[in-house]
């Protein structure tokens, strides 16, 4: 196992006697964590954008996303299992990310997963895999890129490495673009028989609400949020801005869409990259996306 960074959480008081701001709320995971309960799981890796040859920066997007989430208003009781702290040996850290999410899927909680690069979503998907071994999974994304290089594993080769070895998974990504894809990728896709939208698509038809229905048919479904889906002017902070992506107000109603998915495991956010953002604009969007996904989602807890 990788080494684990714990995390200190510290922002605003307003009443010292009411704990109603997510840093007062939240607690180290153990076993006895409650059931439903949500978990941060961090992973500090860029290994995957280095040899995408992508613009690193991501390294501590799970650090600054916790700063921003801190002072957010939140009651319930939420948990945090640290961070796998990743190196130049991508595999193994994602091994590690992949038994600390198995770890908190099979007490029955849900994690929360902070990326790093967008590599950040196979070790997720690992940690799927090993708690439910034998469902019918559908993993679904928001992303720019299909990632499904057929090379060294990188932040571009996630669901090519998946869809390869795994029957069992049916690929969903929204907002696909095609200035950021080439034919080649678009004939990997028909081929792994993915079910993509473009953004113009996600835009102009229901396929979303659509989609989010035949998801229920699942044993279990995952999800990740890949930053550089949204637009540069909001989201500058990523290894591959997009000058066409989501609007802020788009992804926030998606996620919140999303959370309300009865049979959704688990949710990551990865591609927030501090060393290139503005303002913190991209990891302030990033914790906005968690706390809103997390407040639709309590009815679940």
């Amino acid at each position: 196992m990788k080494n684990i960074e714990q995390h200190d959480y510290a922002g605003r008081v307003d009443n010292p006697e009411i704990k109603e701001r997510l840093h007062q709320v939240i607690s180290q995971w153990d076993s006895s964590t409650p059931s439903g309960a949500p978990v941060f799981i961090g992973f500090r890796s860029e290994e995957g954008v280095k040899r995408n040859k992508g613009r690193r920066g991501a390294f501590d997007g799970p650090v600054v996303v916790r700063q921003k989430l801190a002072s957010m208003p939140y009651e319930k009781p939420v948990f945090d299992y640290g961070s796998i702290l990743g190196d130049h040996d991508l595999e193994a850290s994602q091994t590690a990310l992949g038994q600390s999410v198995a770890a908190v899927l099979s007490n029955n909680q849900f994690p929360l997963i902070i990326g790093g690069g967008h590599e950040t979503l196979y070790g997720h998907y690992l940690g799927v895999r090993q708690a439910f071994p034998d469902k019918k999974l559908a993993v679904v994304n928001f992303d720019a890129h299909f990632d499904l290089r057929d090379e060294q594993p990188s932040s571009g080769t996630m669901f090519h490495q998946i869809l390869s070895d795994d029957p069992d998974i049916d690929y969903y990504v929204f907002g696909i673009q095609e200035s950021g894809n080439t034919a080649s990728l678009f004939r990997t896709a028909d081929r792994f028989g993915v079910r993509y939208a473009l953004m113009n698509e996600v835009r102009n038809t229901d396929v979303y609400t659509r989609v989010l229905e035949e998801l229920k048919e699942y044993d279990a479904v995952f999800a990740t949020l890949c930053m550089d889906s949204v637009q540069q002017s909001v989201a500058p902070g990523t290894s591959a801005p997009a000058q066409n992506g989501y609007t802020a107000c788009e992804i926030h109603d998606m996620v919140a869409q999303l959370a309300k998915l009865e049979n959704l495991t688990s949710f990551d956010i990865s591609e927030v990259a501090p060393a290139l953002d503005i303002d913190d604009r991209t990891s302030s969007l990033a914790a906005s996306l968690f706390h809103s996904f997390m407040t639709e989602r309590e009815t679940f807890q």
